[in-house]
């Protein structure tokens, strides 16, 4: 009997080793779990030469998120490894432009572009890879952890996984996972983590009042690999106004704030150059700006931008020429580049703000007012022809002939026969 109650208190201590080992590995179970099916990723994430995407984007500083399609084929490797050489493809309305871009291997953000498609590049870094703000290469995020930063909006939002959920988008149905973070809407891009690039994005402007507008509008339209160019790169760039003859390093600018006709709002506008050339391109900024405090902008602007004669006829407008009403700008600025069509010395432009609403939509004219603008312009530039190479060689030899023949000839009318 006491070596029964011996053998008693000796089973006790190893019941309870044996709970303790139990209840521990019970923890320890999803932990192993979670090592074994942990999902990561970053923009660019298992990308490889070949890859090619056609995109629908459009981004609230390009022309208030007028859509536009964006494509790209990663060629090769750069010379050192340190990027891929891609051949990239904008078609924005009738303008069509294709060059040539580097994307970087830590994330594939453009670390070149050809002159012409630089700009549609900085659309695509502001849109598409916008989430290697959060991951790179260096620091790929886990699906499973619920914040993978902060947004750079008052306040910033916690950016992370939401949920998964299947989404159909023009170049095919998937399974993703849904990054985003809610500030009066949804802001979602959703992500495939076989995939480099999110198929869809839908995300908002931060604004203070009113329904917010969109930022940027993502859509997948096609994905494949080719180890030669995909047909949508048989396409030729459009001419450029003003290429190879307009001034591209000319950096002055004029910069003034003027109160409408009708004191609703105070318009502040910059351009540059200063002189512009009849032909060339001119950059505006516009910014409406509330009497009371130029520093608070006046959102969902209705206005357009006209030409007009020395009398004061309109003869352009940019609305028109886009094929629109009006323009927009939803968080009250906006920035255009205008062709300079009128001849020196003089281009008198008005800045006409129609109202204030959605895009699209009628506005309200409690706000409207105009101001003028006179910009000094300067006789168009003529581009010296080139003369080619071949056509100097000709004519080159055409006088040499004509040198010997005459040479010759002379000589045969001195022969005595």
């Amino acid at each position: 009997m006491k070596d029964l109650t011996i053998g008693f208190f000796l089973i006790q201590p190893m019941q309870k080793y044996f709970l303790l080992a139990f209840f521990a590995g019970l923890f320890l179970i999803p932990i192993g779990l979670h090592s074994a099916f942990a999902e990561t990723w970053y923009p660019g994430e298992g990308l490889k030469v070949g890859d090619y995407y056609r995109y629908s984007v459009c981004f609230t500083d390009w022309h208030n998120c007028t859509p536009i399609e964006l494509d790209f084929w990663i060629q090769n490797k750069t010379n050192d490894g340190s990027g891929y050489n891609v051949q990239f493809l904008a078609i924005d309305g009738n303008n069509v432009q294709k060059g040539h871009t580097v994307f970087g291997m830590v994330t594939p953000d453009p670390t070149y572009s050809d002159p012409n498609i630089a700009d549609y590049t900085n659309v695509y870094r502001n849109t598409i890879i916008w989430l290697d703000a959060f991951a790179t290469s260096d620091s790929p995020k886990d699906f499973s952890y619920p914040a993978w930063g902060r947004t750079g909006s008052v306040g910033g939002q916690s950016v992370g996984p939401i949920d998964q959920e299947q989404v159909t988008v023009q170049g095919g149905t998937y399974k993703a996972w849904v990054v985003g973070w809610h500030k009066g809407v949804d802001n979602k891009l959703w992500v495939v983590p076989s995939m480099p690039f999110p198929v869809k994005a839908v995300v908002y402007t931060d604004v203070t009042q009113g329904t917010p507008p969109p930022q940027f509008v993502v859509e997948l339209l096609e994905t494949g690999n080719s180890q030669t160019p995909p047909s949508f790169l048989n396409i030729v760039s459009s001419a450029i106004a003003g290429a190879g003859i307009c001034p591209t390093d000319d950096t002055s600018a004029v910069h003034h704030s003027i109160n409408t006709d009708t004191s609703s709002m105070i318009i502040e506008y910059r351009y540059t150059p200063a002189v512009p050339h009849q032909g060339c391109p001119v950059q505006w900024s516009l910014y409406f700006e509330q009497n009371y405090d130029p520093n608070q902008k006046i959102q969902n602007i209705q206005y357009d931008i006209y030409t007009v004669d020395d009398q004061g006829k309109k003869v352009g407008s940019v609305a028109e020429s886009l094929g629109k009403s009006t323009l927009f700008a939803p968080v009250g600025d906006d920035f255009r580049t205008i062709i300079i069509n009128q001849p020196p010395p003089t281009t008198h432009y008005i800045i006409n703000v129609a109202g204030t609403g959605p895009e699209n939509s009628v506005p309200d004219n409690t706000l409207s007012g105009l101001i003028k603008v006179d910009v000094t312009t300067a006789p168009p530039l003529v581009k010296t022809p080139e003369f080619p190479v071949s056509a100097i060689m000709i004519m080159a030899l055409v006088v040499s002939m004509v040198i010997l023949f005459t040479r010759f000839k002379t000589n045969f009318s001195n022969l005595k026969f």
